[in-house]
């Protein structure tokens, strides 16, 4: 029988990352194993953490012990075993993984896409229980294999949260502050954003430190620090932030005030920061869910269409990003675990994506 080792993180302490190892049941019939191959790991990752219990992150890939998690990644598997007549042995998946080397799943293929039909994703968000064959698609993606495990999720996130500004006419704004502008979420939100007919402004809000960077990725109208508030024109202005930083959050607010029109918190960039509690001026802070303007759109577009869409849209983006951005390749249980605690810690250059595989060198 297979073994399977994972990595187990504390929901209130997620740089605690236990290793453990178990010996993986015998499938049922209409299951497959699959074995993790690779996976980016981002911020995007410790938002996952930080919010798995409002979202439901944590349901995915349940553990034996209280308290514990394991936390869900974007990369490739490979079928090893099946007892399915929907997957066969050797295909490849990419889609939503454990932190781990192995993934029991019940696949239901339908074309080039194959859902996961375990009872205990039954009530969870669609899109993240779509996998895809590699081998249904084109060539552009196994060119990209690195950039799509570490930059599609998050650039496709940011392509939604455009595509949901522009459905609902940016919410009267003629500003859009994106906060923790040099996280690759945000300033893939400000390039998905410019690439829209009359967008208003962007404004990238960062740190002093990551100021020259995200200024050279060219995807804002202009960048300011988080010292610099005030200097934001008192105008209508949607608020996109990535930090989940209660502090910076009530700046905006109460410099803005009514003209805050609408505030959107995407990520927890700040994760270990105090959450917001207290009534700010302007529009009510509200979590950004991407799953529910895919299934809107899936609805009005057709399914698939809205991701196909910022398929095309992350190539351009991640093409054009040239010598601006490197990936870093972290084999082994014990490297990818140390990957995961930097990443944690806000250690990560944001000019590097990190691709990491218990698997393999484990």
């Amino acid at each position: 029988m297979a073994e399977a080792t994972e990595l187990w993180v504390r929901h209130d302490d997620l740089a605690q990352a236990d290793i453990h190892t178990k010996t993986l049941a015998a499938l049922d019939d209409g299951e497959a194993l699959l074995e993790v191959e690779s996976f980016g790991v981002t911020a995007n990752n410790v938002t996952y953490g930080v919010v798995g219990h409002q979202i439901g992150y944590w349901k995915f890939f349940p553990t034996a012990e209280e308290g514990t998690g394991i936390i869900p990644v974007w990369g490739f598997g490979k079928v090893v075993e099946s007892r399915s007549e929907d997957v066969a042995v050797g295909d490849r998946l990419y889609g939503y993984f454990p932190m781990g080397t192995h993934m029991v799943m019940r696949p239901q293929r339908k074309g080039g896409t194959v859902m996961d039909r375990s009872a205990h994703r039954a009530e969870l968000p669609p899109a993240y229980n779509a996998y895809r064959l590699t081998s249904e698609e084109p060539a552009l993606l196994a060119e990209r294999e690195d950039a799509r495990s570490v930059l599609f999720p998050l650039f496709a996130t940011s392509f939604i949260i455009a595509d949901w500004l522009q459905d609902n006419a940016f919410f009267g704004a003629e500003q859009v502050l994106v906060t923790s502008a040099s996280s690759k979420t945000s300033f893939g939100t400000g390039a998905m954003i410019g690439r829209l007919p009359g967008a208003p402004s962007r404004i990238g809000m960062t740190s002093e430190r990551n100021r020259a960077f995200t200024e050279s990725l060219g995807v804002f109208d202009s960048v300011i620090t988080y010292d610099e508030v005030e200097t934001l024109a008192d105008k209508p202005t949607a608020l996109v932030d990535m930090s989940g930083n209660s502090e910076v959050i009530s700046k905006v607010h109460n410099h803005l005030g009514d003209n805050v029109k609408n505030s959107a918190i995407v990520g927890v960039t700040h994760w270990e920061a105090p959450r917001q509690q207290a009534p700010l001026p302007g529009a009510k802070p509200t979590m950004f869910f991407a799953p529910g303007q895919i299934q809107k759109r899936d609805q009005e577009l057709g399914a698939g269409v809205l991701m196909g869409q910022a398929l095309t849209a992350w190539a351009e983006v991640t093409d054009n990003l040239g010598d601006l951005f490197s990936f870093e390749h972290h084999h082994g249980v014990e490297a990818t675990r140390a990957a995961w605690q930097a990443t944690v810690a806000g250690q990560v250059s944001p000019t590097v994506g990190i691709v990491a595989s218990l698997t393999k060198g484990a």
